[in-house]
């Protein structure tokens, strides 16, 4: 389909002359421009004077921005401690009293953990030694850690970071409470002999 089209192609290329002659020399003038180029390299140029100018302006440029930033950083550090002394605007903290063993949360608080902590004995004695005393171990970590926050939650009382850590070892506390309580028996097989 294409060979008719493909040979006229062909033919018309082969007509086309190899060599086209250009109107006019244009070698001198690629000679002269190079001749002159030549002559400019050789010359101490002032280009070259220009360039060390422009690099001397380059690295004082840097230096002079170096210096002014060091100074502002070093100017805002000494003002930064004024600002610490400003009692930032936050929202309001709803802050609960915080005591371990329910003393200081309220009386719901305690009776509800009274009466899981029912359940979970309950629950805790019919477990197997090896997961009864795992989970001994993981409460009274939590215990140990609820303590310990409280303590330094008294030497600190407005720190809310540590109020929010006491209110989350409680929660944690409460979960395995009621996680160990919640737990169904492991079904009792009989073997037959």
């Amino acid at each position: 389909m294409n060979a008719p089209h493909q040979d006229s192609l062909d033919q018309a290329l082969a007509k086309l002359p190899r060599d086209v002659q250009p109107r006019r020399d244009l070698w001198q003038g690629i000679r002269s421009e190079l001749g002159s180029a030549q002559t400019l390299e050789s010359r101490p140029s002032r280009s070259s004077g220009m360039r060390w100018y422009q690099m001397a302006a380059a690295v004082l440029l840097v230096i002079a921005s170096s210096l002014t930033t060091y100074v502002l950083m070093r100017e805002s550090n000494v003002q930064e401690p004024a600002l610490a002394d400003q009692e930032p605007s936050r929202p309001a903290l709803t802050v609960m009293p915080a005591s371990f063993a329910g003393q200081g949360l309220g009386q719901d608080y305690a009776q509800a953990r009274a009466s899981l902590d029912q359940q979970f004995e309950a629950r805790l004695a019919s477990l197997p030694g090896p997961a009864r005393e795992k989970v001994q171990r993981n409460l009274a970590d939590i215990r140990k850690a609820a303590h310990e926050i409280a303590d330094t939650l008294a030497q600190h009382p407005n720190d809310p970071l540590l109020q929010e850590l006491l209110l989350s070892t409680y929660q944690s506390e409460l979960r395995l409470l009621a996680d160990v309580a919640q737990m169904t028996p492991a079904p009792v097989t009989r073997v037959d002999l």
